[in-house]
């Protein structure tokens, strides 16, 4: 495929009732972290916008860009981040480890990363990692984790299960939000697990996103932001029924959700639809109102930045998270405005954010360079940072965020 296109159908129901509800501009992909060498080369950059189907109700980017290009060569480690450490082993512990029966039992994990899922569920399974990213495969076969490199299809489960057998659980985390076509991907995991498995996913709940105006969670790697109503349409299109779902707090608050084909629904599910109804999820008024938020938050975030650089104040960013890359690059920030960025992922390390062209260095550059004002850019993680970098906070270096309000901490 060409390295770009945009849709003009949805992409799980294909209907064409789509709405326009935000522009983000033209900005490179998130993860696209550009090397010194290439500081002066041009990026590419594409269209970024969000539109709402009012047949399904998914909220969806239809600038889609190649995975060729998105995914070959891969920056997020699961792996790098202490809180997904003590995520992942919570859902192995809680949500896989109920389903595994014995250790002939294969658990597959799609887009499964670093295998930082697949680490705590080894002692107990099979395993297998299904990943397209080159750099991944070395780190998840260093831990004795097999990994099956491609983008995931029904015609990569058909020959998964010809090889390996049919799975007992197969999890996707994060991951239905990168894939076009997406259709095909469910009939995919519907294979995979057979009559008798178990299909889990977690996705950024379109709740959180809408009620918080986190709006940094959309870039062109994020092409669905799931309701509970579109992602239990789509699952229930590959002969799957959702049978249980819970809210987890990933991403702000993400789904859990479990799917398989001889289970009934159960209270859960019922009861998070009708918070969705009662949220006005179903509404485009909603989505509508977040676009005006989100735009309301871009004016007051700049002029606090351009007031606090016009006093001679030093800003950096916490974190160099590819959310943070929609943020920067919608507000128009650059190396002017944020003096820096720290980062704890060593591949992110020495690189330059894209777009921005801000600098990421390590965290001991606080030290070495401190700063007046920190802009928490890995939000998500705010508790955690604040009691981390409690020293800084002692010294009066303030932090502030501009999701949902511009507020300093």
């Amino acid at each position: 495929m060409s390295s770009y296109f945009r849709r003009t159908t949805c992409r799980a129901c294909e209907g064409n009732k789509l709405t326009e509800i935000l522009d983000l501009g033209v900005m490179p992909p998130a993860n696209a972290y550009v090397y010194p060498e290439n500081i002066k080369k041009p990026e590419s950059k594409f269209p970024l916008t969000i539109h709402f189907c009012l047949d399904c109700y998914l909220l969806q980017v239809l600038d889609v860009v190649s995975p060729e290009l998105l995914f070959k060569n891969y920056h997020y480690t699961t792996g790098s981040s202490e809180p997904m450490r003590h995520h992942f082993h919570d859902y192995a512990e809680k949500a896989v480890r109920p389903y595994i029966s014995g250790p002939t039992d294969l658990v597959i994990d799609i887009g499964g990363n670093d295998g930082l899922l697949l680490e705590y569920v080894k002692p107990h399974a099979r395993i297998l990692n299904i990943d397209p990213a080159d750099n991944l495969e070395e780190m998840s076969r260093a831990k004795d984790i097999p990994f099956y490199p491609a983008f995931f299809s029904s015609k990569t489960a058909d020959d998964i299960v010809a090889a390996y057998g049919a799975a007992s659980v197969v999890t996707a985390n994060n991951v239905f939000a990168h894939i076009d076509p997406i259709r095909d991907v469910f009939e995919g995991a519907s294979r995979l697990i057979g009559d008798d498995g178990v299909f889990i996913c977690e996705v950024h709940w379109v709740k959180h996103l809408l009620d918080e105006a986190c709006f940094d969670q959309i870039y062109h790697e994020h092409l669905c932001f799931y309701s509970l109503h579109a992602l239990r349409a789509l699952i229930q299109t590959s002969g799957m029924t959702v049978f249980d779902v819970e809210i987890v707090p990933t991403q702000g608050q993400s789904l859990r959700v479990f799917a398989a084909k001889n289970k009934k629904a159960g209270e859960s599910v019922g009861r998070i639809l009708e918070i969705e109804r009662a949220a006005g999820i179903l509404n485009v008024e909603k989505y509508l109102s977040f676009a005006r938020s989100v735009e309301q938050n871009k004016r007051e975030a700049v002029e606090l930045i351009d007031n606090l650089k016009s006093r001679g104040k030093r800003i950096v960013g916490y974190g160099a998270p590819a959310k943070g890359n929609t943020l920067l690059n919608y507000y128009g920030l650059d190396n002017h405005s944020i003096d820096y960025l720290i980062d704890s992922t060593p591949a992110k390390q020495g690189l330059y954010s894209p777009g921005a062209l801000i600098p990421i260095f390590p965290p001991s550059e606080l030290n070495r360079r401190p700063p007046d004002f920190i802009l928490l850019l890995a939000w998500n993680y705010k508790e955690a940072i604040l009691r981390k970098e409690a020293s800084l906070l002692e010294r009066g270096v303030k932090f502030f965020v501009t999701t949902p309000k511009v507020f300093i901490l």
